[in-house]
């Protein structure tokens, strides 16, 4: 008589294999200094955002928001890293940050106190209302990559 084994088995959805990958990237470096000829830095702990988070926009346009996500403090980085969501916003993002068209994230804020230091603008708190995925960020660490997913991948099973 062979031997049985019994064993129960759950199957569930692994959010993080669904839709084309997830969007990882530094929104911003606190300290860094703006590039691009501003003379502009942040503080650390200068920015604060809703509990819900804020909304990521392609190239800043309202009219193509991305999705929803919310930032985390990660040492002096503010990070974003979330599941692009299956659509065709989230599925282009996708495309255009691997095909190497948007290299980066970029800070929508208010300020609300900011003081000059040798003739550099230091945020020293701000709200954070929004992101955008851009091809030029204005802070050189402010970078963006796609984690996961890619078209033809197949489902996995860990048993």
């Amino acid at each position: 008589m062979p031997d049985t084994l019994i064993a129960p088995v759950e199957y569930r959805a692994d959010e993080s294999r669904t839709g084309p990958g997830r969007l990882y990237g530094v929104l911003l470096n606190y300290g860094e200094r703006a590039g691009d000829g501003r003379r502009e830095r942040f503080a650390p702990g200068a920015l604060e955002w809703p509990d819900d988070g804020i909304v990521l926009r392609r190239q800043h346009a309202r009219a193509a928001p991305i999705m929803r996500v919310r930032p985390e403090v990660r040492g002096d980085s503010i990070v974003i890293d979330a599941a692009l969501p299956d659509t065709a916003a989230g599925r282009d993002a996708a495309a255009e940050v691997r095909d190497g068209l948007l290299r980066g994230l970029s800070v929508e804020f208010v300020s609300r106190r900011a003081r000059y230091t040798a003739g550099v603008r230091e945020i020293v708190s701000a709200a954070l209302t929004g992101a955008g995925l851009v091809d030029s960020p204005s802070y050189r660490g402010s970078t963006v990559e796609v984690r996961g997913r890619r078209d033809g991948w197949g489902s996995s099973l860990w048993l």
